[in-house]
């Protein structure tokens, strides 16, 4: 089984994760998880962002540690949201370079860039984003399904579920496979590959980056982009149900702060 590196976490961070990532290693991978198949062509397609980054508008109700019913709604965000009028609730994740460049964890201005392109068709002009809590099952069943029914409205051909760390990563799991079950094609990137692998999300990449930085630095617009064009393309070439495909890009940017 391909391994996590956590060489770029702070050390009591790395170790945690380790142990984490070991007793995933003794647990059996999810079979048979649902799969809608993605008739479309990308560049025909009207595709959803759903961020699992506790992303939200300063004018509107933020997420808190609480973990209320509030807490487990989605915020809808505009697509055309401003920069400055942004903000994040990080539950398990460094947020500073996400609040330098949000393109680090929610890569909208580089989505923009891969439509002009001819990538996509279009994109849903509504971001949904969930902090990531899921200790409260019903709550988090209960916001998947109104997201769902906001998804199915909206006619979006698929969604792409965006986490940024481990506690988000298993919360993104749960909405891919919640939504595939209701007929919703689904494309998850993972920044943890043995979470991955067991919570068997129906289509996933895995990109070996920094938690809070999975598309890259602040700034980096080539990278983003290449990421994301990367992750994208899984809509069309996903045949195999749980499949994890690793993407080839490598961290080179030292280690990050502490949380």
């Amino acid at each position: 089984m391909r391994r996590t590196d956590f060489s770029f976490l702070p050390d009591r961070k790395r170790l945690l994760y380790e142990q984490i990532a070991r007793s995933y290693r003794l647990q059996e991978r999810r079979k048979n998880p649902p799969f809608v198949p993605f008739e479309k062509r990308l560049l025909e397609s009207k595709i959803a962002v759903v961020s699992v980054t506790g992303a939200y508008l300063k004018d509107q109700k933020g997420f808190t540690s609480k973990e209320s019913e509030q807490d487990y709604r989605f915020r809808e965000i505009p697509l055309a949201f401003k920069h400055e009028d942004l903000d994040f609730f990080a539950i398990d994740w460094e947020p500073t370079e996400a609040r330098k460049d949000h393109n680090v964890v929610l890569p909208v201005d580089r989505l923009i860039l891969l439509q002009k392109e001819g990538l996509i068709g279009k994109i849903h002009e509504t971001i949904y984003s969930f902090a990531g809590f899921n200790r409260y099952q019903k709550m988090l069943t209960k916001s998947i399904d109104r997201l769902y029914e906001a998804l199915k409205s909206a006619e979006v051909d698929g969604a792409l579920i965006l986490p940024c760390s481990y506690r988000t990563g298993d919360t993104a799991c749960q909405i891919a496979l919640q939504l595939e079950q209701h007929g919703i094609p689904t494309v998850t990137q993972m920044p943890f590959y043995e979470q991955a692998l067991i919570s068997g999300p129906p289509r996933s990449t895995f990109i070996n980056f920094p938690f809070g930085r999975v598309f890259g630095r602040a700034d980096h617009v080539v990278l983003h982009t290449a990421v994301l064009r990367d992750t994208l393309r899984l809509f069309e070439k996903a045949k195999i149900p749980g499949e994890v495909i690793c993407l080839s890009f490598v961290w080179s940017f030292g280690k990050i702060p502490n949380w």
